[in-house]
């Protein structure tokens, strides 16, 4: 079965942010599901294996949290090293200042070396 929407909390893309900059255990992604459904998945190694591919799992698709954020809000680069003042004003902006900038679309190989596959996303507030 193809992907053909993404159904995602925004409080994941918001944990999933947190620890990508906040937390020095793995690389988080968004998993998503054959039936399009999101989780949280930690690659504790990081997510580029020592081939030097993307590591993905064998149903579904594993992205990048940043994907699910437009261009509204101004996320740090990944080697970027923040001061703890910044980790602090990057904290209260993913609080107050994610929801409004999800992304309504996400490409579903921005993580693969695949041909663009962009699907809408749908976000929840609230949990299952």
């Amino acid at each position: 079965m193809a992907i053909d929407h993404i159904t995602a909390e925004a409080d994941l893309v918001r944990t999933a942010l947190q620890q990508k900059y906040l937390d020095d255990a793995g690389e988080p992604v968004v998993r998503v599901d054959p039936d399009g459904n999101a989780d949280l998945f930690v690659h504790e190694d990081g997510f580029d294996n020592p081939e030097g591919d993307i590591d993905q799992p064998d149903e579904g698709v594993d992205i990048r949290p940043e994907r699910f954020v437009g261009s509204d809000l101004d996320l740090p680069a990944d080697d970027d090293d923040l001061s703890e003042d910044e980790l602090e004003t990057l904290t209260e902006r993913l609080g107050s200042e994610l929801e409004a900038a999800l992304a309504e679309e996400v490409d579903l190989n921005a993580d693969r070396e695949e041909s663009e596959n962009v699907v809408p996303v749908e976000y929840s507030t609230k949990g299952p």
